[in-house]
């Protein structure tokens, strides 16, 4: 355990017992990469990274992963952008191919499948690159699909999608490219970079406002990457030139603009050379997460880490020991990244590196004491005849929200009758 953090972790651990009892950790397939989770942490999606076709996936806590096609790789060689899912689990965005064999943006819908942003080109817009541009964040509401699309002066052009207004170009600087990466629940307030012509720039976009939060401090960039539900906490990084480092930065709204503060990087981080950053915060601004990169030569040392306003940035195993499952991570098993954290502040996601293997793989940390029970299609903590007879009641059945669709496909059919078997008899409560 790092030194500097022994002070504060013992002052908590009290106050994380009663709060997270009894947290539990499933490790994903190796090469299942998550990206993003619902609003409680059930449901999540990413890329599958270990077969390198970047194909987006959909997993659920207790039934397992779907594959969602569309990949690009396979097809054009190349892939970009990160899936990401609504609130509700029933929408994901993604890169994928569209149909005239391209890089576009897409959004899958449970029921209705992947429907794509671009073909038509936007309003001076352009291919480039076998591309239209790619998809990088996707509100809570599942309604807005960010990211860019490549535009006439060869510059990427900020994006926001929706089906009811298409595809809109955000303001930014003439001459710059710029990208949005994340998106508050409705979609008002909307983050990424703009591009000074070498470093990157903090920016938000709020109501269609955009706001620079940062002028580089001498070159360094920075970026927004992660965003709670209305937009008033924005996490991601920016170069502190008084450090001479990437930091993990947070920016506060305090009604007319954005307070920043700059974090600390872990001990043994080299100046100039490693960089600390921030990817995902809880709506209540109170858990975020991300990585610490010591240094960026090939093959450099790095960790995920996790920031409380107690603890300050410490290394995310720390973390773990905290809450009490560091115990349950083998010890070929590397944390390298926090990649999310769900809504309200229950789960953490990131990937591992498996040391004997080279493998990445994702985990899932449930950070509350309840227990999942896929089969349980009444929520009385028992999987039991009563579900049985709910399946058997609808099987066949097509929609949204059908009582016995344990698996939230939009029909009950031997899938879901199949996880209410293999389960049949767990108790839950």
């Amino acid at each position: 355990m790092s030194k500097h953090t022994t002070v504060a972790i013992a002052s908590l651990l009290t106050l994380v017992g009663a709060a997270h009892a009894a947290p539990t950790i499933e490790f994903l397939p190796p090469g299942f990469l998550v990206t993003d989770l619902s609003l409680d942490g059930t449901i999540g999606c990413g890329n599958v990274q270990g077969d390198g076709s970047f194909e987006t996936f959909r997993w659920q806590r207790g039934v397992g992963i779907t594959r969602l096609g569309f990949a690009t790789v396979p097809v054009l060689g190349i892939g970009a952008g990160s899936p990401d899912i609504s609130y509700d689990g029933t929408r994901i965005s993604a890169t994928i191919l569209s149909s005239n064999n391209l890089q576009t943006q897409g959004v899958w819908d449970h029921l209705a499948g992947w429907t794509e942003t671009m073909p038509p080109l936007p309003p001076n817009g352009v291919i480039r690159d076998n591309s239209y541009g790619s998809a990088w964040g996707l509100s809570g509401d599942g309604e807005t699909v960010v990211g860019f699309f490549w535009g006439t002066n060869g510059r990427s052009w900020a994006s926001a999608w929706s089906s009811t207004t298409g595809m809109v170009h955000l303001p930014q600087t003439l001459g710059r490219s710029a990208r949005v990466d994340a998106a508050s629940f409705d979609g008002s307030v909307v983050g990424g970079w703009e591009d000074a012509g070498g470093p990157r720039l903090p920016t938000v976009w709020r109501n269609g406002v955009k706001i620079i939060l940062s002028d580089g401090n001498g070159g360094g960039g920075g970026g927004v990457w992660g965003i709670n539900h209305d937009g008033s906490v924005l996490v991601g990084f920016e170069f502190d030139d008084s450090v001479i480092t990437r930091v993990p930065t947070i920016w506060t709204w305090n009604g007319a603009s954005y307070d920043m503060q700059n974090l600390a990087y872990l001990p043994g981080t080299a100046p100039s050379f490693g960089q600390s950053y921030l990817a995902t915060v809880s709506d209540d601004g109170q858990l975020a997460g991300g990585s610490n990169i010591f240094t960026q030569s090939p093959g450099g040392a790095r960790v995920g880490i996790i920031w409380t306003p107690s603890t300050g940035v410490i290394d995310a195993m720390d973390y773990f020991a905290m809450i009490g499952v560091a115990d349950q991570i083998p010890a070929n098993v590397e944390i390298r990244e926090i990649t999310t954290i769900s809504p309200d502040g229950g789960t953490i996601s990131g990937i591992a590196l498996l040391n004997d293997t080279f493998e990445f793989q994702s985990f899932v940390i449930s950070l509350n004491a309840t227990t999942p029970c896929p089969g349980d299609t009444n929520g009385d903590g028992v999987v039991n005849f009563a579900d049985l007879n709910t399946v058997l009641g609808s099987f066949g059945l097509a929609g949204d929200a059908i009582p016995g669709d344990v698996n939230d496909d939009g029909v009950v059919n031997f899938s879901d009758l199949n996880i209410v078997l293999a389960n049949f008899g767990a108790v839950c409560r």
